[in-house]
């Protein structure tokens, strides 16, 4: 069997967009994680995927709420990323951000973000598996935050 440090090591081969899901739970308090683990699934209905780990405490909101955010960082925005991969008791302190139409928090400046409502969720290893469907969309015209081989970095347009 694998080892965890070599199934890292594969996944940071995958360059990619970063992520923070935002939630708030029944009472208000607002939960975020910084991830990567997300796909578009399907253009009708529209449906996107996230996987939270179990032992995030994101998930449980999620889960209560039946919704979530999708913030997708900017170029520039490495800090919030490192905020919401911490263990930190209020990740929001220091974080610009507003509720969105569907009263999920949506960052301040992120290269787009996107509200959802859970339509399903399906076991999947130590992460739950979370489909969602789209609620809400805003695109900015800024570059995105990328991370490649544990390293953010920037797009570069070719030519």
């Amino acid at each position: 069997m694998l080892d965890g440090n070599a199934i890292r090591q594969f996944a940071s081969c995958f360059a990619t967009g970063v992520a923070v899901i935002t939630s708030k739970d029944t009472a208000g308090k607002l939960y975020g994680l910084t991830m990567n683990a997300i796909s578009s699934l399907s253009l009708d209905p529209p449906l996107f995927l996230i996987c939270v780990d179990k032992r995030s405490n994101t998930l449980a909101p999620i889960l209560e709420t039946k919704g979530f955010a999708v913030n997708i960082l900017a170029k520039g925005q490495e800090a919030i990323s490192n905020t919401f991969a911490g263990k930190s008791e209020d990740k929001f302190a220091n974080i610009k951000y507003r509720l969105g139409t569907h009263g999920l928090p949506i960052i301040d400046g992120a290269h787009g973000a996107a509200e959802f409502s859970v339509h399903a969720d399906y076991p999947g290893g130590d992460h739950v598996i979370i489909v969602g469907e789209l609620r809400s969309v805003d695109t900015g015209a800024v570059d995105p935050l990328l991370y490649f081989r544990s390293k953010y970095g920037a797009f570069a347009p070719a030519g």
